[in-house]
């Protein structure tokens, strides 16, 4: 799992960030990437690696007509990058989440039709056919955009309320880090704790016992 620090990195380096736009549209092979942003294929290739390391991006390989097969890299299918900052929390992750398919089918019968449509119809190949697909899932995502936004609006909102109910309790410093990293990074590890904090593990685990005691936790 990458760290704050190498989150950072990537984001703080304008190469990677060119080449996550790229990719964040369509797949692109390295020559590709190399090409549209005039720089050696040699960097590409070291910058690719950086993040496919780290977990933000994945390759595969597509067989050619004609040739060799070509290296193809991606953004990651199922992860998702936040970055939370507020009165003392700063916090960037990576969060990888496993689509549950059954489930998204169950609650939503209509992609369970369109899924197998796109799966098994052999009129799939015809360009048009494959156009309305496009600009079904395109509006879909629109819709789903919007949900994602207000939902995330409504996170927002509660972290920032459990910060203020946080500060309004009579508690030392050192108990307000542990209990907002318990609750908003849901760290339950006393070490873990520790370590992301820069604390003695001692000091984390009577700041945990002084919670419970408080009734806190």
């Amino acid at each position: 799992m990458a760290t704050t620090e190498e989150i950072f990195d990537i984001l703080g380096n304008q190469t990677r960030r060119m080449i996550l736009e790229m990719l964040a549209t369509s797949p692109c092979y390295t020559t590709e990437i190399a090409e549209r942003l005039e720089i050696g294929q040699k960097a590409i290739n070291e910058h690719l690696k950086i993040m496919q390391d780290l977990g933000l991006i994945d390759l595969f390989i597509l067989k050619q007509k004609r040739g060799s097969p070509r290296k193809y890299f991606k953004i990651k299918d199922n992860i998702r990058m936040e970055l939370f900052v507020a009165p003392r929390v700063f916090d960037a992750t990576f969060k990888t989440e496993e689509i549950d398919m059954e489930s998204i089918f169950e609650r939503y019968p209509e992609y369970k039709s369109f899924y197998e449509e796109i799966k098994f119809d052999s009129e799939i190949r015809i360009i048009g056919r494959l156009k309305e697909n496009l600009d079904y899932l395109k509006n879909e995502l629109v819709e789903i955009d919007n949900a994602k936004a207000f939902i995330e609006r409504s996170i927002s909102d509660l972290k920032e309320t459990i910060l203020k109910t946080i500060e309004e309790l009579n508690l030392r410093e050192t108990e307000k880090k542990v209990l907002i990293e318990i609750i908003l990074k849901e760290s339950y590890s006393p070490q873990g704790i520790a370590d992301s904090l820069n604390l003695e593990l001692k000091e984390v685990v009577e700041s945990i016992k002084i919670l419970r005691e408080k009734g806190v936790l």
